[in-house]
């Protein structure tokens, strides 16, 4: 992506994300949406309009900083193969567990660790990689990968938006974060707003 014009986003005090050139945005079911030269998209989880807003995080006095604390240590952890390492940051994950759905004989939770790089081949752990929406996870040296065919913006159902080649207003989401790839919370729980940091698995929400 470099080289290309990249997309903005503003996080606005107690209010919405505001989008400014993102050419193309889908909704939970994959769907595309239209690309307004501008969008205002909910991040309080109150919306009746999501992915946009609509002005509910008036009604609901959402605070975009507030006592909550954020899921997950900012560290990075390394997975160390015989020929391949991977790192992971658990603050940064979102748990969309793209990982174990491409590649669960490598990354599984109910084994330890969870991350065993000697039991796939590079190509799968370059797959995982690129999928992996936060960047929380990389290979050794914060090299990251990014994932072909997506869009700039994408509707997790139940979850965060998957952001792709646009920049932030924001402080980075944590250690070894990747600039070119993050998640931003749509639920309103996160610790680590503007980013998700996973809350809303822990905490059951629903967008709908």
């Amino acid at each position: 992506m470099d080289g290309e014009a990249k997309f903005t986003i503003e996080a606005r005090t107690n209010g919405p994300l505001v989008v400014k050139g993102a050419r193309s945005i889908k909704g939970e079911d994959g769907v595309e949406l239209e690309a307004k030269r501008v969008m205002v998209l909910c991040r309080c989880g109150q919306s009746r309009n999501k992915p946009f807003c609509d002005n509910s995080h008036e009604e609901v006095g959402f605070r975009s900083e507030d006592d909550a604390t954020a899921a997950g240590r900012d560290r990075v952890i390394a997975y160390e193969g015989a020929e391949m390492t991977v790192t992971y940051n658990p603050r940064i994950c979102s748990h969309a567990a793209e990982c174990s759905r491409l590649a669960g004989h490598v990354f599984n939770s109910n084994e330890k660790p969870w991350v065993q790089p000697d039991k796939g081949t590079r190509a799968e752990l370059e797959t995982v990689i690129a999928a992996c929406p936060s960047g929380a996870l990389a290979f050794e040296g914060r090299e990251h990968r990014l994932p072909e065919g997506r869009a700039d913006i994408e509707v997790e159902r139940n979850g965060p938006y998957w952001v792709l080649g646009g920049t932030i207003d924001a402080v980075s989401p944590g250690e070894g974060s990747c600039l070119e790839k993050f998640v931003l919370c749509r639920c309103g729980l996160s610790g680590n707003k503007p980013y998700c940091d996973g809350t809303h698995r822990d905490k059951g929400w629903k967008s709908g």
